[in-house]
């Protein structure tokens, strides 16, 4: 297991940790989900919103997912990145709540984090790969190519009519497709900003060499 994986699965296994507690002492709950009126008061929320969950299967379900993401961009993940997406991502959502969806009150959930570490692998992979030249060759770059413009497909067809909040009968409770989106847009802005990064981490050895030369 990789060190990117072992990281997710420690980070799943906190969210499994934290329902638990939740669950066990309903008032915790209540004191970290994201509300709205009052981030002001208690700005932890920004963070600790996306770790609360409504009942076991829609925690389990994040779990599992973040695990699955790590592994499948287990290169492009590492636990320095996984954790800068969380933290960024986490802030960038609640704030992006706030301030473009005043109507949600409340929200608990990983999905939308789950958005942004999906989408900055795939970008990150995809920008890497055709770097490689591996354009016609991988059949890796041609899937995660489809699953980037899937993924966002998917994210724009589910946005609700009128920012709605559309209940879905096996959480028994409503969803945010605008964390999705919102998720989305930052793992994907990230991703490019790994790649810009890597791509200047890069070239300054060469630079280097030719100053030396």
């Amino acid at each position: 297991m990789s060190r990117a994986e072992r990281f997710a699965l420690a980070g799943a296994l906190i969210l499994l940790l934290v329902q638990a507690i939740a669950t066990a002492f309903e008032p915790t709950g209540h004191a970290l989900e994201y509300q709205r009126a009052a981030l002001s008061a208690e700005p932890w929320r920004l963070l600790t919103g996306h770790w609360i969950h409504i009942n076991g299967p829609h925690v389990l379900i994040n779990a599992t997912a973040w695990f699955v993401v790590a592994r499948l961009f287990a290169l492009e993940l590492t636990p320095a990145r996984q954790a800068a997406i969380v933290v960024v991502a986490s802030v960038a959502i609640s704030a992006g709540l706030a301030w473009l969806y005043p109507w949600i009150a409340w929200y608990r959930g990983f999905s939308g984090v789950l958005h942004a570490l999906f989408f900055a692998g795939a970008v990150a992979w995809l920008a890497g790969a055709i770097a490689a030249g591996a354009l016609r060759t991988s059949s890796r770059l041609w899937l995660t190519a489809a699953l980037f413009a899937g993924g966002w497909i998917k994210v724009v067809l589910e946005q609700p009519a009128e920012g709605a909040t559309p209940v879905v009968a096996w959480l028994g409770a409503p969803t945010v497709p605008q964390a999705h989106l919102i998720g989305a847009a930052c793992g994907t802005a990230m991703g490019l900003l790994f790649v810009v990064v890597r791509a200047r981490a890069s070239a300054a050895p060469a630079l280097t060499r030719d100053q030396r030369e």
